[in-house]
């Protein structure tokens, strides 16, 4: 007791000299908004206040590298012509993966290590992202599921519950029951009665998982609320809603559709704007739970089946109620988890599903032509999703056409924002009227807080040089002069600079972009490589094993003709800390990767299906 005790006193000792040292240099509740009723310690706070894309060093499974190279084999094998190319990459994968195995991983850090875990341990918070801008939001988890009912389940016109006990039924019952069950043998039966055989068998379910209801708190609103999501990934019809989606995609667009934001700019900054006109937003409350499902569906259906063009675009031979039945087994009663219940939606587009911007664009078109063939659109209307930007004559045309816009369709309510000081923010632009010109520069929210990658995240190198490419990339092509390009580096600076990055590679970055624009000179081409791409994808270890496996597969793909490409990836925070669903036995037994050995053979690790 004594020696703990002790223990226990030159810890807590410890503790505070550190985090006198730290907090110089980290403001460690900068990024952090703690509303629950539980107090985070100093080293919680050291964690999370580098957002949850924060990556530390974890310990590698040698199971978890050799999956990932015989994985990458698998997919090789069918891109090399002759036994001799395959022996080469078989033996030249085992020899990078047994080195790359016995590289020496990173020690952890054992106090944000034991942080974690502490925070992994409570199952009385809830620690998320804000809906809007970044950072990190410690909620009480009994509020997170009352404001998350209240946004979705709460709503019995759009959601309903399931239960999960078997239905009394006359013959023979199943031997195993789950609703999750039912659907994917209903779904498999649909698919195999429309499509042809090699569409259904790669469409079927077969592993699937319950999706499951998170939500993102509204942190930017003066009273507290929740935006819910369903998380569709790998459930039972996901991979006929991304099917779906990949093939009428064509369809959910028009002229008014913005589909880049930069092209946007580009086209928003030729627009002429007329002295005393005005720069108007109009936004659809909730757009997505309010799509009419079933007449979105309909709606759809008649545009692809307009001179047979879905079966003549995709060489398909199917009727238009084959596609309705498609589409609602798609979208219509999706069975989603949630705080250990079963809930189907009944109506509405669910937040996650593939279909759901394209069925949602799809509605708002219907809208937008019918005001067309009325003569009811503005002079200027562009629109993205939910957000639409006009140009109108005066605030009193504005308000009377918000009025229109309310009276289009029952399940739509729209807001108005007008231009301040000639001012408007939009798709991350903010618009600058001035008249007969728009100009534009990077908006700043105010929930934005700076919170992007840090340095010392443990990630590939790669990732941050992208990071700060990408950011300069956006600024000179959302900026209408040098000026708001300048004032936009200027800030970059300083957030890369309370990130961690080394002044140099920002400086650099920054430097040779402006001179490439001045010179107008593009980007040197990359030189010719092979056209076939195999990802390998590997837990990172270090920087430095990292550059070696990349010279290595560098000179495989040269032999082979075939590119194969390493992608390193890190555990993130918020893959530790989100909130697991407690899933039936049915869904467990299910995609288990396990590893025999055999005397006869190279045998590696497998995965099963349900």
């Amino acid at each position: 007791m004594l020696r703990n005790k002790l223990q226990l006193e030159v810890t807590n000792t410890h503790t505070r000299k550190i985090s006198r040292l730290l907090y110089r240099e980290t403001d460690v509740d900068e990024h952090i908004l703690n509303i629950s009723s539980y107090e985070l310690s100093f080293f919680q706070k050291l964690v999370l206040c580098r957002g949850l894309k924060f990556a530390i060093p974890q310990r590698v499974s040698p199971v978890e590298i050799k999956a990932s190279f015989e994985k990458a084999y698998w997919n090789l094998e069918r891109h090399l012509p002759n036994e001799n190319l395959r022996e080469l990459a078989a033996a030249s994968l085992r020899s990078v993966a047994l080195e790359y195995i016995n590289k020496s991983s990173p020690k952890p850090p054992k106090a944000l290590l034991q942080a974690i875990e502490d925070l992994k341990k409570r199952d009385d918070i809830v620690v998320t992202k804000p809906d809007k801008g970044s950072g990190v939001v410690v909620m009480d988890k009994s509020e997170y599921l009352r404001l998350l009912s209240e946004a979705s389940i709460n709503d019995t016109s759009k959601f309903r519950f399931v239960d999960s006990e078997r239905p009394r039924t006359r013959g023979r019952p199943p031997k195993y029951y789950h609703p999750l069950l039912q659907k994917e043998r209903e779904l498999e039966t649909l698919v195999r009665k429309i499509l042809p055989k090699s569409i259904a068998d790669a469409l079927r379910p077969k592993g699937s998982r319950l999706a499951h209801l998170y939500g993102l708190p509204k942190t930017h609103k003066e009273q507290l609320a929740v935006r819910p999501i369903l998380s569709a990934t790998n459930t039972y019809n996901y991979s006929l809603a991304k099917w779906l989606d990949d093939k009428l995609k064509p369809l959910s667009c028009n002229q008014y559709t913005v589909t880049d934001t930069f092209r946007f700019a580009d086209e928003v900054r030729g627009f002429e704007i007329r002295n005393g006109e005005i720069l108007v937003s109009y936004d659809v409350i909730s757009l997505f739970t309010n799509v009419p499902l079933e007449e979105t569906i309909q709606i759809l259906a008649e545009k692809a089946f307009a001179q047979d063009w879905f079966n003549e675009t995709h060489s398909l031979n199917i009727s238009k109620a084959d596609l309705i039945d498609l589409l609602r087994a798609a979208t219509k009663n999706q069975l989603f988890q949630f705080d250990g219940a079963l809930y189907e939606q009944t109506d509405g587009v669910a937040m996650g599903s593939p279909l759901g911007p394209l069925l949602a664009n799809v509605f708002m078109c219907s809208i937008e032509e019918n005001l067309e063939r009325h003569g009811q659109l503005p002079r200027y209307y562009r629109r993205y999703v939910d957000d639409t930007l006009t140009v109108m004559p005066d605030r009193v045309t504005a308000g009377q056409f918000l009025d229109t816009l309310n009276s289009t369709h029952p399940s739509l309510q729209f807001t108005m924002e007008v231009e301040r000081e000639g001012s408007l923010p939009f798709l991350g632009t903010e618009l600058l009227n001035r008249a007969p010109k728009i100009e534009s520069k990077v908006y700043i929210k105010r929930t934005n807080t700076g919170l992007l990658l840090h340095f010392q995240s443990h990630v590939d190198i790669k990732y941050k040089r992208s990071l700060v490419n990408t950011m300069v990339d956006r600024a000179y092509r959302l900026s209408s002069n040098w000026s708001f390009f300048s004032e936009e580096c200027d800030r970059l600076r300083g957030v890369f600079h309370n990130l961690k990055y080394p002044k140099p590679l920002v400086e650099t970055t920054i430097k040779r972009f402006v001179e490439r624009r001045i010179s107008s000179a593009e980007p040197c081409p990359s030189p010719d490589v092979p056209s076939e791409t195999v990802r390998l994808v590997l837990p990172f270890k270090d920087q430095s094993s990292a550059n070696h496996v990349k010279q290595q597969l560098n000179s495989l793909s040269s032999k082979l003709s075939v590119t194969v490409q390493p992608v390193f990836v890190s555990p993130k925070l918020d893959q530790q800390l989100k909130q697991h669903e407690i899933k039936p036995p049915i869904v467990n037994q299910q995609c288990i990767v396990y590893e025999f050995k055999c005397n006869l053979c190279d045998a590696g690790p497998a995965q099963s299906q349900r």
